[in-house]
Formats: structure tokens, sequence, C-alpha cells
């Protein structure tokens, strides 16, 4: 789903997916980017179906730094024109409202990588 008449709507969110994260929904600090920036969701499917107004994600650059952290994005449909990073190091929650227009779901294995990441950066076994 995208925009009409000037509102975003929102889309239907899965674990895995990307999607634009609009003004606002990720905070400035340091040298983060300001505006609309695609973000990978991270919540699990359960998570995202109980608490319905709210999202954990990961945000995704294009700029190639070799942190091992920073997992290639690949899966079918993915709507980046161009190589993205998923930054795994960078975990937010984020209101849904600022979520919109998917662009496409990682493929298992990237989602797994990421998974991977987050674990050992959260102390999860």
């Amino acid at each position: 789903m995208g925009r009409r008449s000037g509102r975003r709507t929102r889309c239907h969110l899965t674990c895995g997916a990307g999607s634009w994260c609009g003004p606002n929904s990720i905070r400035r600090a340091g040298g983060s980017r300001a505006g609309r920036r695609p973000a990978l969701v991270i919540s699990s499917d359960l998570c995202l179906e109980q608490a319905d107004t709210l999202a954990v994600i990961v945000p995704v650059t294009t700029h190639h730094r070799g942190w091992p952290n920073h997992v290639l994005l690949k899966g079918l449909g993915l709507a980046l024109d161009r190589q993205s990073y998923d930054m795994t190091e960078q975990p937010r929650t984020v209101t849904r409202d600022r979520l919109f227009h998917l662009a496409g779901t990682v493929d298992a294995a990237t989602m797994t990588e990421v998974d991977g990441w987050l674990r050992d950066f959260l102390a999860l076994p």
C-alpha cells in the first residue's frame, strides 16, 4: 500500500518485511539521516498481532562500512534500488503510523543472519 490523497495508509507488516519509515520515526543521533528511509521489520508476527500500534525495526543503509553485523538484504521482490544493509546494532520501536509502502520481504537466510546478530547484541540464547 502507499499514499492516497497525500495521506499514508497502514501497510500489513510481517517479520522480515521491508518498509519505508517516515519522519520522526527514527530519531536523529550522530550522523543518522532525517526524513524517509528504509527499515526492516524484526518484530515477530505474534508481537505484531498483539502490539498492533508498534513495530520493532532496524534501519537500513546503502553505505557499506564492511562491518560484519551490517547484513546485505536479499529477497525476491525486494524493491530497493541499491544494495542495502541492515544495521543490526540499532533496533528501535516505532509507531506503525510511521511505516508505509512495503518494499518486499527478505529471504529466510537473510533473516536468519539478522536474528543471529540480534541475539548476540541482546545476549539472547
